[in-house]
């Protein structure tokens, strides 16, 4: 999903090493196990689902805080967080999107075998009130690989389990949180758990951009998608997506269109566009984005991907309209301030704009002669040409006129 991926030279090829030097092989640890902070609610953080990887990111703050964790536990160790994501930009483990920590320790090993046994016994512990695996849910683990043996949070009923990967990790621990987890957002580091109001406490609580908390209920609806409203925003969350926020006016846009019904969940927060002044939300079936100039509107499908491989509000600019039926012909259009995108099942969806645009809008846009576009402008000697379905637009340079030549003719 993805925009504003990490430059995949930011992340380094093979594991990331949070910490240099060898794994101790002599000694005793610096203590039995992490320090389990104090303050804690009395309940733990429920079973998680599997949440597969959905897009590349770098080792997120709850994978750094483990690694961490460990590291003051059980002093110097050797621990990877990141690989680099696949020349495709599609996620292929929780690695890519910086969910996964590898602690390098070898089975062979009978010293380092006794010290990942005895990590793994206090991860996995029934704690005094009978909860079952109450360190790994309150750190947000999702699943632990060692020694050809899987043990997973979200099946924790099986106990441990064969794993069959192409790996055996045999020579190394590898565990991988929860988006929550990940996002240092579970129980163990704001003392809530609830995701959604971790969420909240994670982005500052009253000072965020959301505001205090106006008492309203967590309300859940079907699928398990679930919602709280705070002054300025909402917080929603679903089993398999990170837990993001809402607000201002890309907020109003997404309740006006219908909200999780039209575009489903948020998937980031609101974060600011890089160059120019404005704002999005990418969302599971769209992206909103939002700018002083021209508001807040709805980008999706094929017409979304079109107006990215132009360069996003850097290309075309920013939306002014919503995504919008064309009214007599199957199809669809979003207009930009630099243009349009038109998208039908017969031609897919193309840009046109500046005063090719002018011309074939005209003539009737897709309901005259022409039909959609085709294909984007390209280059013709003296000038640009966009084709349609019955026939092209001509752009002179030089006189800056346009010209129509139909199918047939």
């Amino acid at each position: 999903m993805e925009r504003r991926r990490p430059a995949r030279t930011a992340l380094r090829a093979g594991l990331s090493l949070l910490v240099a030097g060898a794994v101790l092989a002599t000694g005793l640890p610096a203590q039995a196990a992490p320090r389990v902070p104090g303050g804690l609610p009395a309940d733990v953080d429920a079973f998680p689902r599997y949440q597969a990887p959905i897009s590349c990111q770098p080792p997120q703050p709850g994978t750094l805080a483990l690694a961490q964790l460990i590291r003051d536990a059980y002093g110097k160790q050797t621990i990877g967080t990141a690989r680099e994501c696949p020349a495709s930009g599609v996620p292929v483990s929780e690695h890519s999107d910086g969910r996964a920590v590898d602690w390098m320790l070898e089975a062979t090993n009978p010293t380092q075998a006794a010290l990942a046994g005895e990590f793994l016994t206090w991860l996995l512990a029934t704690d005094s009130a009978g909860n079952v695996a109450a360190n790994a849910r309150r750190l947000g683990v999702m699943y632990v690989i060692w020694n050809k043996q899987v043990w997973k949070t979200y099946n924790a009923a099986a106990g441990w389990q064969p794993y069959t990967g192409p790996d055996p990790h045999t020579n190394h621990i590898h565990l991988s949180l929860t988006f929550s987890g990940a996002a240092r957002e579970t129980s163990w580091w704001t003392g809530t758990t609830d995701p959604l109001r971790g969420h909240w406490i994670a982005l500052g609580a009253e000072r965020s951009v959301l505001g205090g908390d106006v008492g309203g209920r967590r309300t859940t609806a079907a699928g398990g998608v679930a919602r709280k409203d705070y002054h300025y925003g909402t917080v929603y969350s679903s089993p398999t997506t990170p837990v993001r926020e809402v607000h201002g006016g890309i907020r109003a846009r997404f309740d006006r269109i219908g909200g999780v019904g039209t575009l489903g969940v948020p998937l980031t927060d609101e974060l600011r566009t890089p160059r120019r002044t404005g704002a999005y939300n990418h969302f599971q079936s769209g992206s909103i984005y939002s700018s002083p100039a021209t508001g807040s509107f709805e980008v999706r499908g094929a017409i979304r991907d079109r107006w990215a491989q132009l360069g996003w509000e850097n290309g075309l600019g920013f939306p002014v309209s919503g995504d919008a039926r064309t009214p007599t012909k199957p199809g669809y259009y979003t207009h930009f301030e630099g243009g349009s995108v038109y998208w039908s099942p017969a031609t897919g969806a193309h840009a046109v704009r500046g005063a090719l645009r002018d011309a074939w809008a005209r003539q009737g846009w897709e309901n005259g002669r022409l039909g959609f576009p085709t294909r984007d402008e390209y280059p013709v000697p003296g000038g640009l040409r966009v084709d349609f379905q019955g026939g092209s637009i001509t752009w002179d340079a030089a006189r800056r006129t346009t010209s129509t030549s139909y199918t047939g003719n």
